[in-house]
């Protein structure tokens, strides 16, 4: 297993401004709350109220903040949404 892993994160909604994408490392075998808290890292202390009320996902489902994220990953933050 590698020591460090590329995490391609897609953002969507309020994320927008930042961009279509960010990328960056984590260390293998972190969780799902440590990829938000990496997320903060890059997109600045502004955004960290809006990645404390989203989730992370990858092609499948919204992941748990205790999800193993083991290898290089594709993963997208999706903002908390109204309707009306």
């Amino acid at each position: 297993m590698k020591n460090e892993i590329t995490i391609t994160m897609k953002l969507f909604g309020a994320f927008r401004p930042y961009g279509d994408t960010v990328e960056f490392q984590i260390c293998a075998g972190s969780c799902a709350r440590t990829v938000k808290n990496a997320l903060g890292n890059v997109l600045g202390e502004q955004a960290h109220p809006l990645i404390a009320d989203s989730v992370i996902a990858n092609n499948e489902t919204i992941l748990p903040d205790d999800y193993v994220i083991g290898d290089d990953a594709q993963l997208s933050i999706l903002p908390p949404v109204c309707g009306g």
